[in-house]
């Protein structure tokens, strides 16, 4: 090591140096004088020699003490040879030129010997990177290599450079006592009173500091002293709000600074250099919704822990949550782990880590801190005249919530970054549970994680009466309620930004796929599975046992549920058996029986209970008009190994006669179903029919024949004529009547059938034209006319009946 001689050349020790004899050393050349035995002359002589002497030494000693001031500080070692500091260039005269693109001064420094031969504070250092990338309010993790000597300390300057866009400086300083291979530096509580590290700003932490000006003169000697002097231009006064994205200076030193006139301070001695660049956090807009199993099912390793793995095997990735399971809900965001990791090591004395599991009140703590963080799970559709149920975090058991930490992958981090990026809460849906009412089936639930903001309005620590760091949890939001609680890393122009999802209650059930209506389950006697939907998860617990009573002895079975993406399966040992065999059913969820019922063994578990039109079923029927259908008969059979009641439908003619009616068939027998009180009454012909049931259908042909017995007589037969309801017979109407009425077309014919004709427009009696009738006289020789047409009474009343005849039959007889 090496001593550096005073400015003024004299030695501080003030020790007196002699010979062995007791003569006394000159302190110039160092030859023992011998007293007055010496000549007059020879003393004068020696007297001008040893003053130019003397003159030449302080020259020299001068000149060496400027040059070894005006040198910079030592890359790597603050004691021995001074040499150019990491990131700094030497400069044509010798001066060291900053990163901030200022020049060192050069200072003069009185570095006095403690002892002999020992110097004061001789460090070294280095860092592994040469710039550390965080973000700002999560901790960051600075790796070094740092070496102090003796009872030497070595100090961590961070903050105090100028910033090169504006010339101003970066607002903050701070000094930390440093050692071993790395500090972790909570960014969020660096320079408040809960800073994690041993920052010189606490007055319990002892640090020897001292701060000079450009001109080399000492202006204060701790950080309280400077924030007095200086704490507009150094940012030594403490911050406004917690620490901001920037980039911070970071240099291994010994304790001995430069203020500079723009506020920059600068160490004198530097043994490494490197930066610390803080990132605005970041927040992930989507809200993560799963559902899993709770908490007494789940076991992880050994010691019966969970982890977002286990959760994710045992759950399913939907947001319909069964009651008595648990909703779990997943947030990423960056910026707030270091609070988190402060309310963590308060309630538990322990950080945080990715990969843990964490007291779910240190949430809470966050929430109730003022940091403008906030977390709301509501039901939204209460109903009329109900309170809505909440998530009540603040009063939950540890038990019902769990608070899961896990590394996100949608936001990029910081390399020094030292923290999880995401959490989960684990929400259990029991009654009891953490919501202000237990949550119910059909209930629905909205969920927000929002980082508060308001536009114009930034974070603000309490005004503070003192000039010590400010109290990190002691926002003007929390003491002024005209100021909203706002999140410390938004700026002016940033609002509130928030995440959002959904999830729902729903009850909890085991649905089978085949059964009766008196709950009996049915199963195919070709597999023996008896299979489901379910809203339960997958859990090794629920099993069922299984007895049927054969003849010799019982058989007995027992098998887990399998339950896979909402269905379920269950193996009943009952494959091959018989159709028609019943067996015992019991579902047990551990050792506590859920369910008993009564296992059938079928054909076809869709169709147990079939009902088929058998031979027998009439299919072609012949019947006389009129008469009853009471020879149509349906046999119908039950194929299946259930009792079976089912609509029995006849349909003739395309819907001219429809019969519906209800027939009941036990297993492997038959019905016989007649329509005996259904009448034929139809025109003869052929008629197609239909009879159905159970989608099974059979066709047939009815055949209607007139019946012979049955004459038809219409209402003009005043002759006597008559109709014989016979098939294929003739009608005898009124044209052979002796009144000679006309054919179908009106005109008058001949017994014949042959049209008599007439001249001159004169009628078959002897009329003209005029419809007179010229030789027919009435009674008394009185003419026979008596309407006033010239017809005659005879042919008056035969007209009479023709007309009346065309009027009600519709055509001419």
């Amino acid at each position: 090591m090496t001593s550096r001689v005073p400015p003024d050349g004299t030695n501080r020790s003030d020790r007196t140096t002699t010979d062995h004899n007791g003569g006394r050393a000159d302190p110039c050349n160092g030859r023992v004088r011998n007293g007055p035995e010496e000549e007059n002359g020879t003393v004068a002589l020696r007297s001008r020699l040893s003053t130019l002497r003397v003159v030449l030494v302080a020259l020299a000693v001068f000149l060496s003490l400027f040059g070894a001031a005006a040198t910079g500080p030592a890359a790597a070692t603050l004691g021995g040879e001074d040499a150019t500091p990491a990131g700094g260039a030497m400069s044509a005269d010798g001066a060291t030129t900053t990163d901030e693109g200022g020049t060192a001064s050069a200072i003069t420094t009185d570095e006095a010997a403690e002892s002999d031969d020992a110097t004061r504070r001789e460090i070294s250092g280095a860092f592994s990177r040469s710039v550390y990338t965080g973000t700002a309010g999560d901790p960051v993790e600075i790796r070094h290599v740092v070496d102090a000597s003796g009872n030497d300390t070595a100090y961590l300057l961070v903050g105090g450079n100028r910033i090169t866009d504006d010339g101003g400086t970066v607002g903050f300083v701070d000094v930390l006592k440093v050692s071993g291979s790395s500090t972790t530096i909570n960014t969020r509580l660096l320079g408040t009173n809960e800073s994690n590290v041993d920052s010189c700003s606490d007055a319990t932490v002892t640090c020897d500091l001292e701060f000079r000006n450009e001109d080399g003169d000492a202006i204060a000697g701790n950080l309280t002293e400077l924030r007095t002097e200086l704490s507009g231009a150094t940012g030594a006064g403490g911050l406004a709000r917690p620490l901001v994205p920037q980039r911070y200076r970071l240099a291994v030193t010994n304790g001995t600074f430069i203020v500079r006139e723009s506020g920059a301070v600068d160490p004198v001695k530097v043994a490494a250099e490197s930066d610390l660049v803080l990132e605005k956090p970041t927040f992930h807009d989507e809200v993560e919704v799963f559902t899993t199993q709770d908490a007494d099912v789940i076991a992880d390793g050994d010691d019966g822990g969970e982890s977002i793995g286990a959760l994710r095997e045992n759950g399913v990735d939907r947001t319909a949550v069964t009651k008595g399971d648990r909703v779990v809900l997943g947030f990423e965001s960056t910026g707030l782990w270091g609070a988190l990791s402060h309310f963590a090591e308060n309630r538990t004395g322990e950080g945080i880590e990715a990969g843990t599991t964490i007291d779910h009140r240190v949430l809470v703590d966050l929430l109730e801190a003022e940091e403008g963080v906030s977390l709301r799970v509501r039901q939204t559709n209460p109903g009329r005249n109900e309170h809505r149920t909440e998530l009540d975090l603040a009063d939950a058991d540890p038990d019902d919530v769990t608070l899961f930490l896990a590394d996100g992958d949608a936001l990029e981090r910081g390399d020094s970054d030292r923290a999880p990026s995401r959490f989960y809460l684990a929400i259990d849906t029991s009654d009891g549970g953490p919501f202000t009412d237990g949550p119910d089936p059909g209930d629905e639930y909205a969920v927000e994680f929002a980082l508060e903001g308001t536009e114009g309005e930034r974070y603000a620590f309490d005004d503070r009466d003192d000039r010590g760091p400010p109290t990190a949890f002691d926002a003007a939001s929390a003491t002024d309620e005209r100021v909203s609680a706002q999140y410390p890393y938004h700026e002016t122009a940033d609002g509130r930004v928030s995440a959002e999802a959904s999830f729902s209650v729903r009850e909890r059930y085991l649905r089978y796929d085949h059964v009766t209506d008196d709950r009996t389950i049915l199963v195919e006697s070709g597999n023996g599975t008896v299979t489901g939907t379910t809203s339960i998860l997958p859990a090794a617990e629920l099993s069922a046992t299984i007895v049927r009573d054969d003849d010799e002895s019982p058989s007995r079975t027992e098998s887990d549920l399998a339950v896979a993406n909402g269905s379920f399966s269950l193996d009943s040992g009952l494959t091959d058996v018989d159709p028609g065999t019943e067996a015992n059913y019991r579902l047990y969820r551990g050792q506590s029986l859920q369910d008993s019922r009564t296992i059938l063994v079928v054909e076809n578990a869709t169709d147990p209970a079939r009902l088929r039109l058998a031979n027998g079923t009439t299919t072609n029927l012949t019947v006389t008009r009129g008469e009853s259908l009471g020879n149509l008969s349906a046999t119908v059979r039950n194929v299946g190994q259930l009792q079976n009641r089912e609509r029995l439908s006849l349909d003739v003619g395309n819907g001219t006669i429809v019969e519906e009616r209800h027939v009941t068939v036990a297993p492997e027998s038959s019905e016989n179903e007649t329509f005996a009180g259904i009448d034929a009454d139809l025109e003869p012909g052929e008629y197609p029919y239909s009879l159905v049931i159970d989608g099974d259908r059979v066709n047939g042909t009815l055949t209607v024949e007139a019946d012979p017995a049955v004459t038809r007589v219409g209402e003009g037969d005043a002759d006597g004529s008559r109709e014989t309801d016979e098939t294929g017979g003739d009608t005898t109407d009124a044209e052979n009547s002796e009144d000679g009425a006309g054919d179908a077309d009106g005109d008058e014919s001949e017994p014949n059938g042959s049209s008599d004709e007439r001249p001159d427009g004169e009628s078959p009696d002897g009329a003209d034209s005029d419809g007179e009738a010229p030789g027919e006289d009435g009674p008394d020789g009185a003419p026979g006319t008596l309407l006033p047409f010239g017809i005659g009474t005879r042919e008056t009343f035969g007209g009479t009946v023709l007309v009346g005849a065309t009027y009600l039959l519709g055509h001419w007889v």
